[in-house]
This record gives C-alpha cells, structure tokens and sequence, in this order.
C-alpha cells in the first residue's frame, strides 16, 4: 500500500534536499524590461536580471542555470504576526542552458521562395478542378 509518507520521501521535492546553492535548470516565461521570470519547477518562479552581455538571447522559452537560495522570499516584519510572501523565489541567473546543438530558428521554405503571382494566375488557383474559367475582359 502506498502512503502519503512514502510517497513524499519519493518526491522530487524531497529529493532536492538543501536548496542553498543548488543549480537548477529553469525556462523564461516571462520578460519585462531586464527582469526574466523563470519557471524551476517549485512553487514561486524565480525572478532574475538579464545579463548586458547576450541579454537578446534571453528570451521567452529559453532554458536556463540558476542558482537557487530560497524556495520563496518571505519575512516577518516588525510588529506582524505572520509573515510575508514576495510570491517568488530568489535565484541568481547564471547562464543560457543549451541541451544539445545551438541551431538557428528553421524558417518555413515558402518563406524564402515567395514570388509575387499576377492576378491571372491567383485566379487559376481559385479555380475549382473541371470547372470553364471566366472569359477575360481584356
């Protein structure tokens, strides 16, 4: 029989143990300005600065290394008898996080090959199969 206590010493979560210091492999989701919120897999996503150095490559979608100090940015603050969550983990971005060969963005070939059609030819291809095409005016 399977229990929540076996179950939970089984979890990826568990197996992570300590999180200070621990590089962890994330994706962008999302980006404002310099600040890219990565996706880990835990329960905040992190927010990081881009670097100045290649800081186009970071965009939405890309995998990243970060190293992770905390779970979730809480604190209890003066006079307060709960504490406070920032909804978001704290991690310093390291780098670009590639799993095999670097390759450009493929491009559709009709993309490359599209030459303008005359209006003669665009009509053709409306044309249904077996029908008589429409006698010019010209």
């Amino acid at each position: 029989m399977t229990t929540f206590a076996r179950l939970f010493r089984q979890s990826k979560f568990v197996q992570l143990g300590d999180f200070q210091g621990r590089a962890v492999i994330g994706r962008i989701t999302h980006r404002v300005a310099d600040d890219c919120y990565v996706d880990f897999g835990l329960k905040f996503p992190a927010v990081c600065k881009a670097p100045a150095v290649n800081n186009e490559n970071y965009v939405i979608g890309s995998n990243v290394l970060l190293r992770l100090h905390t779970p979730e940015l809480s604190e209890r603050f003066l006079g307060s008898k709960r504490d406070l969550t920032l909804l978001e983990a704290d991690a310093t971005l390291l780098k670009l996080y590639a799993s095999g060969p670097r390759r450009a963005p493929a491009q559709k070939s009709e993309d490359k090959t599209e030459t303008p059609i005359s209006e003669e030819e665009s009509e053709k291809k409306t044309e249904e199969p077996g029908s008589t095409p429409a006698p010019s005016s010209s």
